[in-house]
Parts: structure tokens; C-alpha cells; sequence
């Protein structure tokens, strides 16, 4: 597997972007990179590399490894809404429960915890039948 692969391969099991980078130096995220002519795994955080993970010559091996570690070691959250109204959140998952996907929510301060937002969130796979159901998402006050 090579990293164009790879990124398909990671696409096709639901994993967020949000969780990695392949090829480029992100924040806050796994990596995978070429450097000085070895594949490295690595996390940043606040734009500060950590510890190398995993370091091979070959291309193939450091995809192996790196679609292991995000498949099966690292839970893929979508966000799917975002709310005002934290009955407009409950609503929609409920809805997404009751065609059996995995959700979670979670509230956060908009400007200051006297103006939260609620998000809603669906794992791995299931944001495809979330697209299936609602179309684009993140759905807001706006469109839900």
C-alpha cells in the first residue's frame, strides 16, 4: 500500500480527517511523513511534534501500521450537528439512534458557558447512513 492508498483505504472505513495528517506536517493530529528518507508515525500537538511512533524505510510498512493504528485504535467521531438549542440536539440523536447509529453529544462554550452550542456526533461507518438519511452535514438551527 502506498499513501495514496492508503488515504482511500481510510476514507472508505470512516476515519475523520480530523484525527490525521499523511504527507504533511498537521497540529493536534497522527501523522505520517517522509523524513530524511524514512517513514515516520508521530502525533503534534500545539504544532509540537511528539515521540516517533513507528520509523521504517518502506512506504508500505508505515501505511500498514499507520491504517491499523487509526482503524483499530482510534475512535472516528463526525460531527453531524450543531446547535443553539439542546432540544434541537437531542432530537437528532435521537432520530440517528433509531436507525441504530452510534452517536454522542457533547456541549461547548460559543461565547462563554452562558452561550453553549451543542454538537452531535455519529462513529466511524455510521457517518455514511448519516448521509444517507440528512444529505450534507453538519446540520444547524438553520436546516434541522
Amino acid at each position: 500500500m502506498n499513501i495514496q492508498k492508503l488515504e482511500r483505504r481510510l476514507v472508505e472505513e470512516g476515519c475523520s480527517r480530523s484525527h490525521y495528517s499523511i504527507g504533511f506536517r498537521d497540529s493536534d493530529v497522527f501523522c505520517l511523513m517522509k523524513i530524511d528518507g524514512m517513514w515516520k508515525v508521530f502525533y503534534t500537538e500545539r504544532g509540537l511534534d511528539q515521540e516517533v511512533m513507528f520509523e521504517s524505510a518502506s512506504e508500505e510498512e508505515a501505511c500498514e501500521f499507520f491504517f491499523k493504528y487509526q482503524t483499530e485504535r482510534i475512535e472516528h467521531h463526525h460531527i453531524v450537528g450543531f446547535f443553539k438549542s439542546q432540544v434541537k440536539a437531542d432530537a437528532l440523536e435521537a432520530q440517528l439512534k433509531g436507525h441504530g447509529l452510534r452517536t454522542l453529544q457533547n456541549p461547548v462554550p460559543y461565547h462563554g458557558w452562558a452561550d453553549p452550542r451543542y454538537r452531535v456526533f455519529v462513529v466511524g461507518k455510521d457517518i455514511f447512513k448519516t448521509r444517507e438519511l440528512f444529505g450534507d452535514v453538519p446540520l444547524k438551527d438553520s436546516n434541522y
